[in-house]
């Protein structure tokens, strides 16, 4: 373990770095703990809950994150005559260069007193540090599902590529629905893997959606018109 003054931390460092801390496992435990595999760098990072397993699900799917991290680094403050210390959930570094800190708490949660302080003492050194801050309570569930099941195409790289290149000629900047999309699969595509193909142009930010309501066969889908250009 290093220990280092915040202005010194190094973001891009601390991503590619282990956890500071392994969530526990045991009997009876009311929190889920468990494993998470991300595309966004590919590697497999731990998580202490369903409901931050919810928020790298998202972190995963945003196009502009380039690292991910859980349990990434332990700060320590002073509180009167005590010392405090947290370890934030989850760092995301993006491609503009900035810097994501995040806590994930439930919402019943959040307005305890020692979780309110404990959040508002993070994100002061935060943002003495320029990194931004935030505090996820949960998201919309329909967005969440459609995501997970997007995530078919998150690994292009073991799908043909006449297969990439097939699916992305079956798109527009034109909206076509997915069914009109898969319905363009030639003979002797499998339909799952045609499915994933264009599902993989979905996760790489080629191709939209509107996530906000359930991913159907008559879901809308178009080439990102700077793609298209």
């Amino acid at each position: 373990m290093v220990t280092t003054p915040l202005h010194a931390a190094r973001a891009e460092t601390i991503v590619s770095g282990l956890p500071i801390r392994i969530p526990p496992t045991y009997r009876g435990q009311h929190n889920y703990p468990g494993l998470f595999w991300a595309a966004t760098n590919r590697r497999t990072l731990v998580y202490e809950s369903l409901l931050e397993l919810d928020r790298l699900w998202l972190a995963d799917f945003d196009s502009t994150a380039v690292g991910i991290a859980t349990q990434p680094f332990q700060i320590a403050w002073r509180e009167g005559s005590a010392t405090r210390f947290h370890v934030p959930d989850v760092l995301l570094t993006h491609a503009d260069m900035r810097v994501t800190v995040i806590d994930v708490k439930p919402e019943s949660l959040v307005n305890k007193p020692e979780v309110k302080r404990q959040f508002e003492s993070t994100r002061e050194m935060c943002r003495d540090r320029g990194w931004d801050y935030e505090v996820f309570t949960g998201d919309n569930g329909v967005v969440l599902r459609n995501i997970r099941a997007l995530a078919v195409g998150r690994r292009p790289e073991r799908l043909p590529e006449a297969l990439i290149s097939q699916t992305r000629e079956s798109l527009s900047p034109r909206a076509v629905t997915v069914g009109e999309a898969l319905a363009k699969r030639p003979s002797g595509f499998d339909e799952s893997l045609w499915r994933a193909a264009l599902f993989a142009h979905v996760w790489s930010g080629e191709a939209k959606v509107d996530l906000r309501s359930p991913l159907s066969n008559g879901t809308l889908l178009h080439l990102d018109e700077r793609v298209a250009a």
